[in-house]
Parts: C-alpha cells; structure tokens; sequence
C-alpha cells in the first residue's frame, strides 16, 4: 500500500520553488507540506514534520548549507535530501554527498530535473513500512514525590529491553535530586550536562558511547544520568533536552524518562515529546486531588487522552476508594495498577539491583512485564491483569464526589 510523499521545500529562488511546486504537482503522489528560505527555520520545520524528501539549495555560505543538511541526515535518517547548487565540480559534489545528500541538482533547475529524482525515489518513498522506525518515548510523571515513579521507570526499561531484545536509554530528568544512578549502582561516563556542552557533537554515535551502560540477564539499560551538582541543572536548557531526546528516539525503540514533580519547561518538554505519559497516582485523596490537577491541565495543553495512561502505584485490594471511585472522580479509566511489594522494592533500592534479582519477586517482575508488553501492543488491554472485583458501596465515593468535580 502507498502513500503520499511528503517534502519540505528550502530555498531562497522564488522560480527554484515554483518549478519543485510544478514537478510535485505533475507527479501526483507527492506533497509540499512546507516552504521556506530560512535554513534554520527550514530544519525546524524538518524535525517537526519528517518529511520523505527535503530539497536544499546550496548557498555563498556552503559550510552552513552543509551542516544543516549533515544534521538533517543524522537525526532524520528517513528523510531523503535534495541538493542544488550553482557549482556541479566533483569536490562540491561529493562533500554534499558526504554531509548526507542523496542526489545533486546542478542550477538554474530545471523541471525535468525534479521529475526525474520524484520518478527515481517516489516508488521508495511511499511504500507503507510495518510501523514507525523511530523510537517510542514514555515519560513517567507525576507532581507528587515520594509515589515511586523512579521504581518504575527503571525497572519498565528493564523489563522492555528484555521483551524487545534490544537496548532502551533511561534518561534522569530529575535534573536536581536524580535516583536512577543510585537505584542500579552505576556510575556515569558523562552526565546530561556533559551533553549539553556538546550538543553540536550530539548523534547516535556520541550518546552511545556517553551514557552509561547496565545489564542484567537479557536487558540492557543505557542510562543519561542527572547532573553530579544540583546547581548544574541550570546549565541545561529545553531546547538541549529536545535536542537529546529526538536523537535517543532514533536510536533506541525505547526512550524511557523519569521526571522531577515540578511543570518547568524541561519536563514539559519530555511530557509533549512523550508517545505515551504514564502518570502515577495512589489510592489516597491527596493523590486522586494531586491527578486530577494534573489531569485538567494536561487537557488544557490539548493531549490526546489515549497518551495519558493512569497508573496507580502500591495498589492494595479492599481499600475504602475503589478503583471505581477513582475513575468517576478523575473521568480517567485506570490503565494498570502495580500491587504494594513494599520490602522488594526497598531492598532492591538499598542494594543497587532490579527487583528481578532478588527472591520472591516472581510476581512484582511479571507485572512490569505485562506493563511492558500491553504498552507496547504485544497484548491487548484486559488480557493482562484480571479485572477488578468491585466491592459493595460504602460513602467513599460520595466522599470523593463531595471533594472534587470531575474532569470534563
């Protein structure tokens, strides 16, 4: 099955734009979703929509020409580049060619020209794969401390690395009070900060061989730790952690980020970045009043509702707020509940190891493995954990009722 091709257009001739217009026009299945002069704006609008082709026109300034199109080719490795340029010497070309471009358009362009790279790529191009090639991100949130979001973060990396059989990058963005290095007993090549510093060297490469690596059994964890020093979390901006997190995705099928509590705009970063948002709650009222917040706001930042997926943490059975309470109160169906194994959980943090290593964890291990595996569509809801056997009603919901409104 095909698709259309979409391309973004980067180019400062007004007739140059006009006659890739005209060739994408004349070929049917190809789109100009974007078009702009600006180099900058023009990878923006790249990395926002990855297109299947980008055309670039090589300027005065060739060296800025070509890092844009050497960044576009390495974190948008899909994205097929178009060069056209006034010199058509072989050093020119092959530098163009080196820097990540796949054909080379000699000026003025001719429309022939442009038809000919639509005919010769276009059958690729728009071919439906399987699934998506990059990376899925899964932030894990919540604006309360203390509710485990560390626990679980580390050990869903685990256990989808297990499931995949691939390498999944944990990220700290618990910028000031990080737990993650603590938690496996690692210590860190280089921190966030480190990157941050390099960011013009950041590719799939450099991370690899800057974060730390963990390995249990079949898993292994690549780890971006949170900064040695608390005041060195003011050296890392959101447009950084952008940077970081759109070069992960591309490199591992997972991206996993633990969070601090607080709605500054590195978190809101890796919250819109995120392909699903796991945002952990308890079975108490300040925690249903702390998600439900939680809950309007992200509403307000116009999230889709199948990306939240409300996780309720230390779950016991027979509280006096039943699961039902909960999703009334927060309009919010519970997509998983992890059961309280309080001595497994503190022993694993005390010692350093994954609550897989240790006894008796048979049962907390199979539920972060079919979190991992209903995340990742393995299975379908419902054929994982069994469904909740609701209790006769007492007052908990009215109580609930008479504390909160519900989110609309």
């Amino acid at each position: 099955m095909s698709r259309a091709v979409n391309i973004i257009i980067i180019e400062q001739d007004p007739d140059t734009q006009a006659v890739i217009r005209q060739a994408a026009e004349a070929a049917g299945n190809v789109i100009v979703i974007a078009e702009t002069d600006s180099l900058i704006y023009g990878y923006e609008l790249v990395r926002q929509n990855q297109p299947q082709m980008v055309f670039v026109d090589l300027r005065e300034d060739t060296a800025k020409t070509l890092e844009i199109v050497e960044k576009i080719s390495t974190y948008f490795k899909d994205t097929m580049i178009v060069v056209s340029g006034k010199i058509i010497d072989l050093e020119t070309t092959m530098a163009c060619m080196q820097a990540g471009a796949r054909e080379f358009i000699p000026r003025p362009v001719q429309l022939e020209a442009v038809t000919d790279v639509f005919n010769k790529h276009s059958g690729v191009l728009s071919v439906d794969t399987d699934g998506d090639k990059t990376g899925r991100i899964i932030t894990v949130f919540s604006n309360k401390g203390g509710l485990g979001k560390t626990t679980i973060a580390t050990n869903l990396a685990l256990e989808l690395s297990e499931m995949v059989k691939q390498p999944v990058a944990l990220v700290d963005l618990n910028l000031q009070l990080g737990d993650i290095t603590t938690f496996l007993d690692i210590t860190p090549k280089q921190t966030i900060v480190d990157i941050a510093k390099n960011i013009g060297r950041v590719d799939a490469a450099y991370l690899e061989s800057s974060l730390a690596e963990f390995k249990y059994g079949d898993s292994r964890v690549f780890v971006l730790a949170d900064p040695l020093h608390v005041e060195d979390a003011e050296e890392v901006t959101a447009e950084q952690i952008n940077t970081v997190l759109t070069v992960l995705k591309a490199t591992f099928p997972y991206v996993i980020i633990d969070t601090t509590t607080s709605f500054d705009s590195k978190t809101l970063t890796a919250l819109d970045l995120a392909d699903n948002i796991l945002l952990v709650s308890m079975v108490n009222l300040p925690c249903v009043r702390s998600s439900q917040r939680v809950l309007s706001l992200f509403n307000r930042l116009g999230y889709d509702d199948q990306k939240i997926k409300l996780v309720l943490n230390r779950y016991i059975p027979d509280e006096e707020i039943t699961i039902e309470d909960v999703e009334d109160t927060l309009s919010k169906e519970v997509y998983w509940k992890i059961p309280n194994n309080y001595q497994i959980v503190m022993t694993s943090i005390n010692r350093g190891i994954p609550m897989a290593a240790l006894e008796n964890s048979q049962s907390i291990k199979k539920n972060f493995s079919d979190l991992a595996k209903l995340l990742s569509g393995v299975v379908k809801p419902k054929e994982t954990q069994e469904p909740v056997q609701l209790k006769e009603k007492t007052d908990s919901k009215s109580l609930l009722s008479s504390l909160f409104q519900k989110n609309k």
